[in-house]
């Protein structure tokens, strides 16, 4: 389960990468910074998320130097907003895994 939250969270990061990589020209939405127009709607949406690696080797707190211990963790976020007669609606969900 961890792996896959972990490849969701590559996966949108390069999503997001190349979303933003090729300059489109569209005319003016009301949605903030950072976030998409939806077709034929008023919604805006925003994929965001980070990946972190980490390697150590040779631990300080102990006498053996030739340990290696990797750690990874990942998270992917999907936040949605649009315009409805009562307000503004918002939904936002998270995912986050964390591997050894």
């Amino acid at each position: 389960m961890k792996r896959h939250l972990l490849a969701l969270a590559v996966f949108g990061l390069a999503a997001t990468g190349q979303a933003s990589a090729a300059p489109r020209e569209k005319p003016a939405s009301s949605c903030p910074p950072g976030f998409a127009a939806l077709e034929n709607s008023n919604t805006c949406v925003r994929i965001s998320g980070r990946v972190r690696a980490d390697a150590l080797v040779g631990s300080p707190r102990s006498r053996v130097f030739d340990s290696f211990e990797t750690r990874a963790s990942g998270r992917v976020q999907l936040d949605v907003r649009t315009r409805t007669e009562y307000g503004p609606l918002r939904a936002v969900i998270r995912a986050e895994g964390v591997g050894r």
